[in-house]
């Protein structure tokens, strides 16, 4: 089974294509890079796959399961880290951290130890209690990375 499998993807804005005829297949444990000018559908992709954009044509499958057709199972698969920073400024690094555990249904327990666990492999252990307000761009980035890898997902998305 595919990590991910991308088939017949196809989207427009109006009169304007944007992916045609979209397919790949990436092998768990593998990694992938999107490369290509302004313009050429990477953002379109991961709007896609994150489920921001509704799919207009073909599907995406995360570990087997459809986006059109199972979601939830899909989207529980994957972890992101968008373009633009999606932590809440005014929050500490743990605040943030615990409020996305919760959005994914996590017992705070459970989200305790994955948030330790994260921060520690982040090094940012001694940041925990921090306004990301206060963080520079680089460690602002490390949280990011550590709330989309809190609830273990399979499939690992950086925009």
């Amino acid at each position: 089974m595919n990590a991910l499998q991308v088939s017949g993807v196809g989207f427009a804005y109006g009169a304007r294509q944007a992916l045609s005829d979209l397919a790949f297949e990436l092998a768990p444990g593998r990694f992938a890079a999107l490369l290509g000018p302004n313009g050429a559908g990477k953002s379109t992709l991961i709007a896609l796959l994150t489920r921001l954009y509704e799919l207009q044509q073909g599907d995406i499958r995360i570990f087997g399961h459809s986006l059109r057709r199972a979601p939830r199972q899909a989207l529980r698969q994957l972890g992101v880290v968008f373009q633009q920073s999606t932590l809440d400024l005014d929050l500490s690094v743990q605040q943030n951290l615990a409020y996305h555990a919760a959005l994914h249904g996590m017992p705070r327990r459970q989200a305790q130890a994955r948030i330790d666990e994260e921060l520690l492999r982040q090094d940012l252990a001694e940041r925990r209690h921090d306004k990301v307000r206060t963080l520079n761009g680089g460690h602002r980035r490390r949280v990011e990375i550590a709330r989309a890898l809190l609830h273990q997902p399979r499939l690992l998305l950086l925009d």
